[in-house]
């Protein structure tokens, strides 16, 4: 049976690696972030500064590492994605609306290279955390728009 020139087994599991990427990618945001919220937070997680001598602080190098980390396999997520989206596979019709288009145009397409370097020179840590709550929502919204056929 085919839909649209593309048979049904197929359309499935293309809908099935969109909601995939999306829902890595959105998952990988988040842990990102929850890794921003650690950077600075001393043990008792109630102060942003450290106590006495610094002993209340934890390693914000190794913190910076891992959100760097999740944040590449992040963006490495989307690439199946971008790809298929930039040569036709993943159009409209995987979508309940055109405005998943633009959403996932969004994230496929964003310079993930300038979160990537604050990170590295671990500096703009709220900046990094609140762009990257703007592409959770994203990829959680545009989720919520894959068909369900």
């Amino acid at each position: 049976m085919s839909l649209g020139g593309v048979s049904v087994p197929e359309r499935t599991k293309t809908l099935d690696g969109i909601r995939r990427c999306l829902s890595d990618a959105q998952s990988l945001f988040q842990e990102v972030m929850d890794t921003l919220n650690e950077i600075g937070k001393g043990d008792f997680g109630m102060t942003l500064t450290p106590f006495v001598g610094g002993l209340a602080m934890k390693d914000p190098a190794k913190n910076f590492r891992n959100a760097l980390i999740k944040l590449d396999s992040a963006e490495k997520v989307l690439q199946p994605l971008a790809v298929r989206l930039r040569d036709g596979r993943v159009n409209s019709s995987h979508f309940k609306d055109e405005r998943a288009i633009v959403l996932v145009r969004d994230l496929a397409e964003f310079d993930y290279g300038q979160l990537i370097k604050l990170l590295a020179q671990r500096r703009g840590r709220e900046t990094v955390w609140y762009r990257l709550d703007e592409l959770s929502k994203k990829a959680r919204e545009a989720y919520q728009l894959v068909s369900t056929d």
